[in-house]
């Protein structure tokens, strides 16, 4: 059965703070039954040397089973609670802590090998029962009594029960569990509300890509205030979101206007040929309409042509890598169009430099570019009014602007201009044979390059110019 991310964090989480917490425990019990131990055992050591120094003073002037002797080691004992007993070279215990009068360890042996391990360099430390001197094992310190000439005169011994180390070891970890445990209950709702704030977007994407599936483009994702890699992953997100929406929206303007700019021509066609087939035309007529339908199904064909070049250039790839001589692929596009002008009586004059101006891009794009900017200033200018053609370098680019003088542009309209399909006042006016097809293509080709394009039309002037990279 698989998880969601929000169980998973909040099982991951879990689990460190749980692993963190028992690797924490067993490293902080450990260290603390160590230090526990040796505390232990030096207040053992030090107790039976206190001891040892104090049997040996009062040595000097009585024997070992002196009264205030037994007296001091049960109050050192009740003190420190440990066990103390003194026993003769022989093992016998003499005194014991326990009681000053009758004891049940007065009169026990401890084995001679204990007596001989305690005189050795390190002393005696052990956990022990002492050969059955004590009912269970304890930790015990043993320490010989010396003299000033260093005659042993007699052995002390110091033992700690088990119990009251492990009781103070238990704390220690008790404590640790109940700490840990405490953390558990506020890491877990923590890590739940931190795992639901960041999958909350997340299923909020998932909810918005199952609308846009639907069709519902309109949906985006509330950002809350957030300011990490969700945020940015939910920019991306209503980035996208948007420009999907943009690309439906001309989707469909695409197809409506695809479908208008068909219906047209199809409406001619289709009504001139049913009347010239059932007789509702004359057939002294004829030529005329006929004229019509073959201008109508020409139409069709530029517009079907131009559809598939769009799609071509969006599909090329590497143009931007070629070179062209922009004075050479200007000067050709004036020449091809040139005819047109006189026919117009229009005045051209170009500024165009003599050295090459080698740009990047494709030479026949470009040349489509000037073509179709040419084509339309040659279309919409005034008859025997002035052409201006210039070419010229700034700042590591090519400029190239061509001005016509005619009927200005509304300035409203001025923004659309590069749309698909898009045709001015004056363009349906004087452009019948358009399919509002040539600047887009102008566009498309320069975005493509990586160029921009601007237009300006005031006061019956109308300048387009556009940029090029010099290499």
């Amino acid at each position: 059965m698989s998880r969601n991310i929000q169980t998973r964090n909040i099982l991951l989480s879990t689990g460190m703070v749980v692993l963190s917490f028992l690797i924490l425990s067993l490293s902080f019990s450990a260290v603390c039954y160590t230090y526990v131990i040796r505390e232990k055992r030096l207040v053992l050591d030090s107790t039976a040397e206190v001891v040892a120094d104090v049997a040996a003073a009062v040595n000097e002037t009585s024997d070992a089973e002196n009264w205030g002797l037994s007296l001091q080691a049960a109050s050192i004992s009740r003190a420190t609670g440990l066990h103390i007993f003194i026993c003769d070279t022989s093992g016998k215990v003499v005194i014991c802590s326990d009681a000053l009068v009758k004891c049940e360890h007065i009169g026990k042996t401890v084995p001679a090998a204990y007596l001989s391990e305690s005189e050795e360099g390190s002393g005696f430390r052990k956990l022990s029962d002492l050969s059955g001197f004590y009912r269970e094992k304890r930790y015990v310190s043993a320490v010989p009594i010396r003299q000033r000439g260093g005659e042993i005169t007699g052995y002390v011994f110091a033992a700690a029960e088990i119990g009251a180390v492990w009781e103070l070891w238990r704390r220690f970890t008790t404590m640790l569990l109940l700490t840990g445990c405490f953390t558990l209950l506020i890491a877990i709702p923590i890590s739940v509300i931190s795992s639901r704030r960041e999958t909350a977007p997340l299923k909020e994407m998932a909810a918005a890509a199952r609308q846009f599936a639907k069709g519902d483009m309109s949906t985006r994702i509330s950002l809350r205030g957030r300011s990490d890699e969700v945020m940015e992953l939910c920019e991306a997100f209503n980035q996208m979101a948007d420009a999907l929406e943009k690309s439906e929206e001309r989707r469909k303007e695409f197809i409506s206007s695809v479908s208008h700019e068909l219906k047209t021509p199809m409406t001619t066609i289709s009504g001139f040929a049913d009347g010239l087939l059932d007789g509702t035309i004359p057939m002294e007529n004829a030529p005329k309409y006929l004229s019509i339908i073959s201008e109508e199904t020409k139409r069709l064909s530029r517009l079907v042509r131009q559809m598939l070049d769009i799609s071509r250039m969006k599909d090329k790839r590497g143009s931007r890598d070629a070179s062209f001589d922009a004075t050479e692929v200007l000067r050709v596009a004036i020449t091809n169009l040139y005819s047109r002008m006189e026919e117009k009586g229009l005045e051209l004059r170009p500024e165009i430099p003599e050295d090459p101006v080698i740009c990047r891009g494709s030479g026949d794009d470009v040349a489509r570019v000037i073509y179709n900017i040419l084509d339309n200033a040659v279309k919409f200018a005034e008859r025997d009014s002035r052409l201006d053609v210039c070419l010229y370098k700034q700042n590591g680019k090519a400029f190239i602007s061509v001005t016509d003088r005619g009927e200005t542009i509304p300035e409203e309209e001025l923004p659309m201009i590069f749309d698909r399909f898009h045709k001015s006042d004056r363009s349906r006016s004087l452009d019948r044979d358009g399919v509002g097809l040539g600047l887009y293509i102008v566009k498309t080709i320069l975005d493509h390059l990586g160029e921009d394009i601007w237009v300006r039309s005031k006061d019956g002037e109308t300048e387009f110019r556009f940029s090029l990279t010099v290499i």
